[in-house]
């Protein structure tokens, strides 16, 4: 009898623990304190660019050794998702069939599927390159070489998992000749999360997911840093003190900010259903890039211009809700003033760009520069975001040369520039908010930065 009640008193006592433990670790996801102040509730956002499109980078297929899914899988997924492009970024092992890695951009179910290679720049680190005129698992032959041969190919280089598992870390201060970094990386959110002691947690509601068909907002609940994670500090540091130091005529400023999803499926289930699964993947972390016009017809030169685009840097990443992101709309709004004519900028305005030896003469300020763009410091100048249709219960982070700046509610947000610096936005979704305790903040939107340079000419 002793031994009968201590056992269930053992019992209950345990599942008090479990509760506890997956209460604790629940709320713990979801409650935030902040302190907002007033946003914007104008009706007119900044104007939307030309073309936007939608799509995922660093995904891997059967062509790499150590996934399984297929193109034509992963095709399909990304329409069901709503996507124009995905970006493969297959890594080969020695046993690959030479036919498998042709340089080509093919359209299936009507995506542009681009394929990439994730290759390892020994002593560098890892690179997602398209374009590249050969298929290698490492490059050997130094930074140097590397540089070379992407300048000579022309090629659109990312660089991926910058600061991932030490084996895959970036070494080099900066980005030289990179277009892009991969400043979110999914795989290594997760694995960093199923490494804490809310591991069981997330476990249980990763396999509750995919039986109830709401896998991606539990994988989307692993990126519990938002935009305050190591690998944003990184990308900031970048771009901060750009806008104080460096010449205009120079070069860009700093690589552009993607998300990754380093996709692998690894198994099927019965069924035939792969495990992850593309279908919930492509609903997670997705990259909306603006265009000058639409794309062409030819795959190899749509694969071009995107290319082209993500350097320029206008682009956003969006976590969940991607038809609705579409909508979102930010620039740097000028009354007056002047527009430096950086190079790789989509904001140059018509301006030339100075020839080596030539004066850095400004061209005439458009009226909204767009992310990825520059422009100099001037009264009045501000920084606007919003949505064509109302957005819901959203809060806007505004954050120069990787300092916070402050928190405003939405719907949309009109704040005027103090100094210059990079500036960028961040946008998350929320269910309450009781004064300062929010409750389910959650990322959504985080956008590149635009660069402010001192009122002074360009020396």
């Amino acid at each position: 009898m002793v031994r009968r009640g201590f056992f269930r008193r053992a019992a209950r006592w345990f599942l008090v623990a479990v509760g506890a433990y997956f209460a604790v670790v629940y709320a713990g996801a979801r409650l935030d304190w902040v302190a907002m102040r007033e946003g914007s509730d104008r009706a007119a956002p900044p104007p939307a660019p030309s073309t936007r499109v939608a799509g995922a980078i660093h995904v891997h297929t059967r062509r790499s050794h150590d996934a399984i899914g297929t193109e034509a899988e992963l095709a399909r997924a990304a329409r069901a998702a709503g996507l124009d492009f995905v970006f493969l970024a297959d890594h080969r092992d020695a046993g690959s069939p030479a036919a498998e890695w042709e340089r080509a951009a093919r359209r299936m179910e009507g995506v542009l599927l681009v394929r990439g290679q994730e290759i390892r720049v020994e002593g560098v680190g890892k690179v997602l390159v398209d374009r590249l005129d050969t298929a290698v698992v490492s490059w050997t032959g130094g930074v140097e070489s590397f540089l070379a041969r992407v300048e000579r190919d022309a090629a659109f280089t990312v660089v991926a998992h910058p600061r991932g598992r030490p084996s895959d870390a970036w070494r080099l201060r900066g980005a030289p000749g990179m277009a892009a970094w991969e400043v979110f990386d999914f795989a290594d959110v997760a694995r960093r999360r199923l490494a804490s002691p809310g591991v069981v947690y997330h476990l249980a509601a990763l396999v509750g997911g995919e039986l109830t068909g709401r896998a991606e907002h539990n994988w989307l609940r692993l990126y519990r840093d938002g935009f305050r994670a190591p690998g944003v500090a990184a990308f900031d540091s970048l771009w901060a003190g750009h806008g104080q130091e460096r010449p205009a005529a120079l070069d860009r400023t700093g690589p552009t900010a993607v998300g990754g999803l380093d996709m692998h499926p690894k198994a099927r289930l019965p069924g035939g259903r792969l495990f992850p699964d593309y279908a919930s993947s492509l609903r997670t972390m997705i990259n909306h890039v603006a265009l000058d016009a639409p794309p062409g017809p030819d795959p190899e030169a749509a694969a071009r211009s995107l290319g082209a685009a993500i350097r320029g840097g206008d682009v956003f990443v969006s976590f969940g809700d991607t038809e609705e992101a579409r909508g979102f709309r930010v620039a740097m709004v000028a009354p007056g003033g002047w527009a430096d004519p950086t190079p790789g900028s989509a904001t140059s305005a018509g301006g030339a760009i100075p020839a080596a030896g030539e004066s850095a003469l400004p061209a005439p300020l458009p009226a909204h520069i767009p992310p990825g763009g520059a422009t100099r410091m001037a009264t009045g100048l501000r920084l606007e975001a919003g949505f064509a249709t109302d957005p819901g219960r959203v809060a806007y982070r505004v954050v120069r040369d990787g300092r916070e700046v402050g928190w405003w509610r939405g719907p949309g947000l009109s704040r005027e520039v103090a100094g210059p610096g990079a500036y960028r936005v961040e946008l998350y979704r929320y269910s309450a908010r009781v004064g300062r305790l929010v409750w389910n903040l959650r990322p959504w939107i985080f956008v590149n930065p635009v660069l402010v340079r001192p009122s002074g000419e360009a020396g």
